[in-house]
């Protein structure tokens, strides 16, 4: 089942436009040995352990040609890599792994299996999150080069990124932003780096002593203060 949520469409300043936009989520996944078995049922002339190997046999191929960078026609799509990043010069090379040089994948399902599954897609839509609740996922510490570190350890200077939802906060209003906390009391941060819905970025002050920390973000939406907590600790050093 595709289940169908309706979230607020932070992109959007003009009110002329729609506030709200859809975002799907899938509510089983069909894994390898599945499938094995479903095609196994379907046609008797190979057993799942067939279908297995030959499954085996399709992924080193198909691999061995993406790194090539080919882009690889399935029969009910094409794959292929894709290379994202940014740079400060039209110079610069793209060096995979550095900074925020990745590589991901794209699919793109072939127009008669895009059309059999919109004909017969199962779907529902499920409660909005109509209370802007924050949450936090996770804490990382940004590195020199960008990329991301999940021990937290930092010293003064350092950025720390939070992972989450519904993060955006009114920095004029001194119950809001971000908090970290231990025997000692409460420190709200001050400097930023970045301010999103779902990323915001804080400097590690020079007032803040060495220790433990707990973290803390508190929001506003409407009339009432959300408070999310995370239980990963952050040790400033």
């Amino acid at each position: 089942m595709l289940n169908i949520k309706t979230i607020k469409n932070v992109l959007v300043t003009d009110e002329s436009k729609d506030g709200f936009c859809f975002r799907s989520s899938c509510s089983q996944t069909l894994k390898t040995a599945k499938l094995a078995k479903e095609m196994a049922d379907w046609n008797s002339s190979f057993t799942e352990a067939d279908y297995l190997g030959m499954f085996s046999v399709m992924e080193t191929i198909v691999v061995k040609y993406l790194a090539k960078g080919y882009s690889v026609e399935l029969p009910f799509g094409t794959l292929r890599a894709n290379a994202t990043g940014t740079c400060a010069n039209i110079q610069d090379g793209f060096t995979l792994g550095t900074g925020n040089h990745t590589l991901g994948f794209l699919f793109t399902a072939s127009a008669a299996a895009a059309a059999s599954v919109k004909e017969k897609l199962e779907y529902k839509q499920i409660p909005p999150d109509i209370t802007g609740e924050a949450k936090i996922y996770r804490v990382t510490v940004l590195k020199g080069d960008a990329s991301e570190s999940t021990e937290l350890s930092a010293s003064e200077g350092k950025i720390l990124r939070i992972h989450g939802r519904n993060l955006s906060f009114n920095m004029e209003d001194a119950e809001q932003g971000v908090f970290l906390e231990n025997e000692n009391g409460l420190s709200r941060m001050e400097n930023y780096a970045r301010r999103g819905t779902n990323i915001v970025d804080f400097t590690v002050p020079a007032s803040l002593a060495a220790g433990s920390y707990s973290i803390s973000i508190v929001t506003k939406p409407g009339n009432k203060y959300f408070t999310a907590n995370i239980d990963s600790e952050i040790t400033v050093a």
